[in-house]
């Protein structure tokens, strides 16, 4: 269950923020909300701040809007990307799946008929696949005269009603993904305790149910840490065992799911969630292995 709801947090996390991660430079400059950033969607930069931008050094506007495309007599709700730095229009391949499109066809976005000249994946925003244009044609085919935001290399100073925000805190800006996120990690961190409890109750139960022969054990000689070492390591190979068995489970059952939900493998994510999870169990065998210490030879041997 740890594993497949890992791959599914990935997944959305992909799907909500794979856009704005793809972006180049440091940072963004967007619009200060009572001295906070504002969200991607809301942000604003008028013409005055993007001067004073441009003249502190090299920066790239970004404008983000929801839009309609279409191709056809089929629709797709989309997150059209306008960039100056862009000199072609990209739409993002399940885009082109969704409206049969091809390098050379036209899709249209509101009254225009943009000519598609590449298909190739640009990321996910909000969970809405993007299409990726120039500024100037992003600005014509969704009416605005602003944009969103600015890529910068580094801060830029002295920006009125604006605010620098570090690459690595530029996906708290894509709306609704901090609360998202931080809801499936909550769910993650509470089943790894659960978790953490079944392991520790198992063990308690098998140390239970061997105290008579360890403390046959214990009355030959056997040291109390000797004891409590044997333990820990049958516990040890009882949970990487188990840990394997529900990886292969869990792969097995995110492959299944791949392409009919959202989720995806991140081997360094996966690693430290079965690491997380072989931690917490190993300390829930380790307090359930106490009575070991403690045992008394001809206390639990008149049991």
């Amino acid at each position: 269950m740890v594993f497949t709801l890992s791959a599914l947090t990935e997944g959305l996390r992909q799907q909500s923020v794979s856009a704005v991660e793809a972006l180049p430079g440091n940072g963004l400059v967007v619009q200060a909300d009572d001295g906070a950033p504002a969200v991607l969607s809301d942000s604003q930069l008028d013409p005055a701040t993007l001067l004073a931008a441009q003249s502190t050094g090299q920066v790239t506007e970004l404008g983000i809007a929801t839009v309609r495309a279409g191709a056809d007599n089929r629709n797709a709700t989309v997150a059209a990307f306008g960039r100056s730095d862009v000199h072609s229009v990209t739409v993002s391949p399940s885009v082109a799946d969704d409206l049969s499109l091809a390098v050379g066809d036209t899709v249209r976005i509101g009254d225009e008929a943009l000519r598609v000249e590449q298909v190739a994946d640009v990321g996910q925003y909000a969970h809405q696949p993007v299409i990726e244009m120039p500024v100037a044609t992003w600005q014509q085919v969704t009416g605005r005269d602003h944009v969103n935001a600015l890529i910068a290399d580094r801060a830029p100073a002295d920006l009125p009603g604006a605010v620098w925000v570090e690459r690595s805190a530029v996906t708290d800006l894509v709306p609704g993904y901090s609360s998202e996120h931080m809801s499936l990690l909550l769910i993650q961190g509470l089943l790894l305790i659960v978790s953490a409890v079944v392991v520790g109750g198992f063990f308690a139960v098998w140390t239970g149910q061997r105290v008579g022969s360890l403390a046959v054990v214990r009355a030959m000689g056997a040291g109390r840490w000797y004891l409590l070492r044997d333990g820990l390591g049958q516990a040890v190979l009882v949970l990487v065992g188990g840990l394997a068995v529900g990886a292969l489970l869990g792969f097995g059952l995110v492959s299944l799911l791949s392409g009919k939900a959202p989720v995806a493998i991140d081997p360094a994510t996966m690693a430290l969630v079965l690491g997380g999870m072989g931690a917490l169990g190993l300390i829930g065998a380790g307090l359930s292995l106490r009575p070991l210490v403690k045992v008394d030879p001809l206390t639990a041997l008149n049991r």
